[in-house]
């Protein structure tokens, strides 16, 4: 503690203390975890993310159509009568969600899920489709563009509720059967399918899932879905919805006592995509100090092998965490912190529920593993912050959570007694059509995302990479049942090698046995797997789930260069091209 005072007090007497990057992200989200931007805008204001790694293409397109993201509350899909799972796989990472998919097809609902892969999710459907990736919106054209064309539309609503349609409706008119299949690589008679139980058998519920919008053009395509709902009316509906993310504590919540913005003297952001690329190339002043929080950038942001480098050139680096990570490994200071069952945090409302939830200790931790907010608490003392208050994790919560006491009553004692619903929040988003854009109405025309260097209409935008003669697949990563991102690959033996899923045929084809181990490649690095035959993967691709620690033989994301989406400024992960070739 007193090293690394010493180092942040250095700084600030040498450098602006933008010299500083704080990099954090989700892998812890209790509200406590927020005190963390309070106590670096206290200390003078540092360099910080913008983007996202995770929602943000998404939301960001949301918020152009809706004013924010809402969802239903997931048990609300057993009133549906179809129900599309759009780049999502609830079997394995979204378990709570499952019980209420059977509930929905014992009563009788059609689920289809549209994913390239073939995952578990497919078992408890009735039909799978697999697009290319990244043309997801060039199938939600299509579809509008047929629907549409045979009236099955709601113009009730689209009359009362929606800006736009009438310049929506002259743009898809291109996306005919023929082009969306082409494109999409959907066959005609799928896209008919998608159609008829889509616009024939109302309400009609869509849940997205986040990989499709980890692409160059992630943000359109959210768009392109959610004006699916809005043609159709299946807005507003049980039953219906396009469900994707929930922000529903925003007015419940003291982000000013959290962030201290108010407090900064200096304020210097990066793109949490291109971290290396902005840790190589920043100046006045360059970065001196990394400070990491619930985050592991070298195994899960973008290009490890930059960020290694670039972690490498940075003179001081301190990693607040429970395990050893790669990031950790590369850090001149490690502290340790507790487990989130070892203190008391409130968890606000995640993508498919409205709950604020007390998530209480359950177990003592060792006197001599701290909090974090006692780390904040000592450095801040040793830096003579003035404006970080010393206090407890209790005072903290409470203040944080005032304006919702002030507005309702409720207190963290009703919290800890069981879980609250959102005051406010209701089964079914936007049951009451009061959409909190610019017009007041849902906008397929958004003269906000015109104003901000975006097309008005949800368009589709080819991606920028497929493959080709030198890189002949697509790569996917996604998330493994067996592991929040990176964190339990800390359990990985360290010789075992990562597994790289191909189709039978395409292994043979390339005399890459099942079982022995091949490089994949890009053009920005490559990684040993172990081969796994799997024919429920498309010929044209390759799959590598994220998260496996670079110290453990893993790192895909070695593979994969800093590129981010159109809006949110997201990371693209899922636009990368590569080969393989045999190994051993």
């Amino acid at each position: 503690m007193d090293l690394v005072a010493s180092k942040l007090h250095e700084l600030r007497e040498t450098y602006p203390t933008t010299a500083l990057l704080h990099c954090n992200h989700a892998g812890n989200v209790g509200l406590l975890k927020k005190v963390e931007n309070r106590f670096f805008s206290a200390y003078g204001g540092v360099t910080a993310a913008i983007g996202s790694l995770c929602v943000g293409a998404g939301s960001e397109g949301q918020r152009y159509d809706f004013g924010k993201s809402l969802s239903h509350e997931i048990s609300d899909v057993v009133n549906s009568k179809t129900i599309i799972i759009w780049g999502r796989n609830p079997m394995d990472t979204g378990l709570h969600l499952v019980p209420f998919l059977k509930e929905a097809k014992r009563r009788g609902a059609y689920i289809i899920v549209i994913d390239p892969l073939e995952t578990n999710t497919v078992k408890l459907a009735d039909m799978h489709i697999s697009p290319l990736p990244g043309t997801d919106g060039a199938l939600a054209l299509t579809m509008a563009n047929i629907l549409i064309e045979r009236g099955l539309i709601d113009k009730e609503f689209i009359d009362k509720y929606v800006v736009g349609f009438d310049e929506f409706r002259s743009y898809v008119k291109d996306f005919t059967l023929e082009k969306g299949a082409k494109t999409s690589g959907v066959p005609i008679e799928d896209i008919e399918t998608l159609v008829d139980k889509y616009g024939n058998s109302k309400p009609s519920s869509i849940i997205i899932g986040f990989g499709i919008q980890r692409y160059t053009n992630g943000g359109y395509t959210i768009r392109t879905i959610d004006a699916l709902g809005a043609i159709t009316g299946n807005i507003g509906i049980g039953g219906g919805g396009v469900n994707y993310n929930n922000s529903r504590m925003n007015d419940y919540i003291d982000h000013e006592l959290l962030s201290g913005e108010t407090l900064r003297k200096h304020h210097r952001v990066f793109s949490r995509p291109k971290m290396a690329e902005f840790i190589e190339t920043a100046e006045d002043p360059k970065v001196e100090i990394i400070f990491t929080t619930r985050a592991n950038p070298l195994t899960q942001f973008m290009d490890s092998n930059r960020m290694t480098r670039a972690f490498e050139k940075v003179g001081f680096k301190v990693t607040i965490d429970m395990f050893m990570t790669d990031t950790a490994s590369l850090s001149d200071v490690v502290l340790p912190c507790r487990h989130f069952l070892e203190e008391d945090n409130i968890i606000c409302p995640p993508s498919n529920h409205n709950y604020i939830n007390y998530c209480n200790k359950v177990i003592e931790p060792n006197p001599w593993i701290p909090s974090e907010l006692l780390i904040w608490n000592e450095l801040a003392k040793r830096l003579k912050l003035e404006n970080f208050p010393i206090e407890n994790s209790e005072w903290w919560i409470e203040k944080a959570l005032k304006p919702m006491t002030d507005l309702t009553g409720i207190t963290i004692d009703d919290i800890k007694s069981g879980p609250i619903i959102v005051p406010g929040a209701t089964p079914v988003a936007w049951y009451d059509k009061n959409f909190q854009t610019p017009s007041g109405k849902y906008e397929l025309y958004s003269n906000l995302a015109k104003s901000q260097g975006f097309e008005p209409l949800p368009v589709y935008k080819s991606i920028d990479m497929e493959p080709n003669e030198e890189y002949p697949f697509y790569l996917l990563t996604p998330h493994t049942k067996d592991s929040l991102n990176s964190q339990h690959f800390v359990l990985v033996d360290e010789k075992q090698l990562p597994i790289v899923y191909i189709h039978s045929e395409t292994g043979s084809k390339m005399d890459i046995r099942n079982g022995s181990v091949a490089e994949v490649f890009t053009d920005t690095g490559s990684l040993d797997c172990v081969v796994e035959y799997n024919d429920s993967i498309r010929r044209d691709i390759l799959m590598i789930y994220q998260g496996w620690w670079i110290q453990r033989l893993g790192g895909v994301n070695r593979l994969i260069s800093e590129r981010y989406s159109d809006m949110g400024n997201n990371a693209a992960y899922y636009e990368c091209i590569c080969n393989i070739r045999y190994k051993a």
